[in-house]
């Protein structure tokens, strides 16, 4: 993304997180400088809903944008900034900033923008990295409630039900959907009424 302001280094690192690592929008907003560990490529997301936190693994591509997108923030802001991804001033990204620069960037990679019904947001990308591993781990033949507890954690689900909530969001998921449910039983077995 062209532009003065550090989201032309900036945007390509905060979608990454969400599409590659399922994090909420705010998630990622929220980093702090501190969060993130360039060694041993990962990040800390401290204090999610619920009061959660979570370590999690970046894969070597996400590792290196985040390193750059690190090193141009500390050229231009030095070491002290509030938080990993700032605005022009230096200051946390608000809430609503991400919205306007994904819509940007979907604009001038050349895509029409919806005037009505619904439209594109950044949390797409956290939905589409859900589906995306229980697609895989399903068309290779892994168990996907075993799978999904790991798939919960990563994620800062409070259990996998919340996870499985992805599977059905999908139209080409709704036969698998029934098969995943009533495989939850045997994960937790349903109770007879005293």
């Amino acid at each position: 993304m062209e532009s003065p302001s550090p989201w032309a280094w900036q945007s390509r690192a905060f979608f990454m997180l969400m599409a590659c690592c399922g994090l909420r929008t705010r998630e990622v907003g929220r980093l702090a400088v501190g969060h993130v560990d360039h060694k041993a490529r990962s990040i800390d997301v401290v204090d999610s809903k619920a009061g959660r936190s979570r370590r999690l693994p970046v894969g070597d591509e996400v590792a290196a944008e985040l390193l750059e997108c690190d090193q141009r923030s500390r050229e231009r802001f030095g070491d002290d900034r509030p938080a990993f991804f700032v605005t022009s001033t230096g200051n946390p990204v608000s809430p609503g900033m991400p919205g306007v620069v994904f819509r940007r960037v979907w604009t001038r990679a050349g895509l029409e923008w919806p005037q009505a019904g619904k439209r594109p947001r950044p949390y797409d990308f956290r939905h589409r990295f859900a589906f995306a591993n229980i697609e895989r781990w399903t068309r290779d033949g892994v168990d996907v409630m075993a799978m999904s507890p790991y798939l919960a954690a990563y994620m800062g689900h409070a259990g996998i039900d919340s996870t499985l909530y992805y599977v059905h969001a999908s139209p080409d998921s709704m036969d698998g959907y029934a098969d995943l449910v009533a495989d939850a039983e045997r994960v937790v077995p349903e109770t007879e009424e005293p």
